[in-house]
């Protein structure tokens, strides 16, 4: 992602009131252990209570960088220890728009416990520069089952970069509550997203001037981070605070009503870029030269900024919304998502098109424009207009092809500047079919080795895989970086005599021809030769127990067309083959084939995955499809001597 709107941080540092003198003891939790060891187990520490209170003010002379509408967030939590002398570790992240503010924690005997505190600027290994703040926060726990009371406050200088509040913590809760407090002069929505089945009540109570909103939810798990895990804004249930107006001594303001209002503000914040085409047409005249057409020029400039401009994430302030200088990125060779849009975009003006700035939020949100809210996008790519069609160029994906998309932002609405209007629209979305890896492969059998040739093509995004692996590596590591690609990790299988391919030509398939040998899937016994056909087996072991938490995503919609003909030895003949297989559901398919043809064995395969994120409640019924996969690939062809 491009930018990560770090307002609402779930990254699970949460926190109790602080609201007692010294003579105050909280209450012995040991008698609930047992059921909470039942509920959670495995689990060191058990928050009896965590609630988050939003509180609004108006702002009547507000500083630079500050809103007329503010924000505070009072966060309480209670922890008990499960074990005795558990150390509490946790983080708490902020930024130049919100403050961390009364950080105390309070021991069961009432007195104020020492906190070790480290703050300091955050780092993270795939952001260039941030404003990103963190805090590491420790304190210990002492006796098990004895309550700790712990608060610090979330101070917001501008409501509107208050956005989502999450239910679940990095610790199990046995009540989280979310409450809202709003004046009658506030008009805000909240948004409730991932709500089935998650037992949350909303309560709504008038008290004077302020409405009270109150979200509770009982026994909620721990958050869990697991491989390929979906974001949790896909799954998890959340909330977004959408403050749309105001009204201050009589008179109404509108913040964030509609996709108009957030169009405007980001129209505002780029407005003064500070472009100087001047310095750019040079480069843009020597991108053009000797191209004929409208297609073959845009190519040029675009596929120019993925191969000569560095993707890096840039996060600062105001900056994560406001693309930097074009001039400034061309000259560094470097930009984040807004920088590489923002560059596109001057350099096709330059050419003469109609480019334009466009907003996106890609597969990791789960939402569209009609949320007008900074949690919508994180991502910013650059849209010509040519003879009425659109063609969304995203800057930061390297290797794709002009009118291609990665599967991080297919299907995803995006808001296009239009001046003092927008236009709303959606990038494509392709079926597996533009993944597709199709291979063809001969073999024989030399004794008890497999030796063979193949021809694999590769689209979509396994194209670009493949040539994000060769690219990467240094010269003389890259015939050895293709071998172990077409191997697929398989120890037993040998590649010699691979050809690279033409990684030139964007717009067509890349096709990778080798030879090899396969060791350990030939077994003679007698007068029969069992064959091993199939040595990759896609997915085969993809199964996933009882325990796993979360959705599972695959990095994008698969098809394997594979086909694969044996040669039967001199001296034999075909005395068995596997059954024919076919699987059909609405996401996922598999069919599997061989056929005798006297003097050699066809075997055809065809796997789709067309749906990118297998929910949790699927598991049983993927489980069960890929127990008949590995049935059917676990069978072997059986070859006979002939008398």
């Amino acid at each position: 992602m491009c930018r990560l709107l770090h307002v609402r941080s779930l990254c699970l540092a949460f926190f109790f009131s602080l609201l007692f003198g010294s003579a105050f003891c909280q209450p012995d939790f040991s008698a609930n252990i047992s059921s909470w060891k039942t509920l959670f187990p495995k689990e060191d520490i058990i928050v009896y209570s965590y609630k988050e209170t939003v509180s609004f003010s108006l702002n009547d002379v507000p500083k630079p960088g500050e809103g007329n509408v503010k924000a505070k967030v009072v966060n309480e939590l209670t922890l008990v220890p499960v074990k005795d002398f558990i150390k509490y570790d946790d983080g708490l992240f902020y930024n130049d728009q919100v403050s961390i503010d009364n950080v105390k924690a309070v021991s069961p005997k009432g007195k104020e416990v020492t906190i070790q505190k480290l703050c300091g600027s955050y780092k993270d290994e795939d952001i260039f520069h941030s404003d990103s703040k963190y805090c590491s926060v420790k304190f210990p726990l002492e006796e098990k089952g004895k309550a700790f009371t712990y608060r610090y406050e979330d101070n917001y200088r501008d409501v509107k970069y208050l956005t989502s509040f999450y239910f679940h913590l990095h610790m199990p809760v046995v009540e989280r509550v979310i409450e809202f407090n709003i004046p009658s002069w506030l008009e805000t929505d909240l948004r409730e997203f991932n709500f089935k089945n998650s037992n949350i009540e909303r309560t709504s109570v008038k008290d004077g001037d302020i409405t009270r909103i109150t979200f509770t939810v009982k026994n909620l798990p721990s958050f869990h981070q697991e491989p390929s895990s979906p974001n949790h804004a896909l799954s998890y249930p959340h909330l977004i605070c959408v403050n749309k107006a105001y009204t201050q001594n009589g008179q109404r303001k509108v913040l964030f009503e509609s996709v108009k209002d957030l169009y405007g503000w980001y129209s505002t914040v780029c407005a003064d870029i500070g472009n100087n085409p001047a310095e750019l047409k040079d480069r843009v005249a020597g991108l053009i030269a000797g191209k004929k057409t409208d297609m073959e020029k845009i190519e040029s400039i675009f596929y120019w900024v993925q191969d000569n401009i560095r993707y890096i994430a840039f996060e600062d302030g105001i900056m994560g919304f406001k693309p930097d200088a074009a001039q400034n990125v061309l000259k560094n060779k470097y930009g984040d998502c807004k920088g590489k849009a923002n560059l596109l975009k001057e350099m096709l003006k330059i050419a003469g098109y109609d480019a334009r700035l466009t907003w996106i939020g890609t597969s990791d949100l789960p939402y569209d424009y009609s949320l007008p809210s900074l949690a919508v996008d994180n991502h910013m790519i650059c849209t010509v207009i040519l003879n009425g069609k659109k063609y969304f160029l995203d800057g930061t994906e390297p290797f794709i092809a002009l009118n291609d998309y990665a599967q991080r932002i297919q299907g995803k609405q995006v808001l296009i500047e239009d001046g003092k209007n927008y236009i709303l629209d959606r990038i494509p979305d392709f079926p597996a079919e533009r993944n597709k890896v199709k291979k063809i492969t001969k073999i024989s059998l030399d004794n008890d080795v497999i030796k063979g040739t193949t021809s694999a093509e590769f689209n979509g995004e396994s194209k670009s895989v493949l040539q994000y692996v060769y690219t990467s590596m240094r010269s003389e590591d890259k015939t050895t970086a293709l071998s172990d690609f077409v191997k697929r990790g398989n120890n037993n299988i040998v590649v010699s005599n691979v050809q690279p391919p033409d990684f030139k030509e964007r717009q067509k398939p890349i096709t990778v021809n080798y030879e090899f040998k396969a060791n350990n899937q030939v077994k003679k016994v007698a007068n029969e030769i069992y064959v091993v056909m199939d040595w990759d087996k896609e997915f085969s072991g993809l199964e996933f127990d009882a325990d796993r938490k979360n959705d599972y995503e695959f990095n994008y919609k698969y098809n394997f067309n594979i086909q694969t003909e044996l040669a039967v030895p001199d001296g034999y003949k075909v005395d068995y083959v596997p059954a024919s297989f076919k699987k059909n559901t609405p996401n996922y398919s598999f069919e599997g084939s061989y056929t005798n043809k006297g003097k050699s064995v066809l075997y055809n395969k065809t796997i789709i995955v067309n749906k990118p994120i297998l929910l949790k409640s699927e598991f049983d019924s993927w489980n069960a499809f890929i127990k008949e996969i590995n049935n059917f690939y676990n069978d072997q062809v059986v070859l006979v001597k002939q008398q």
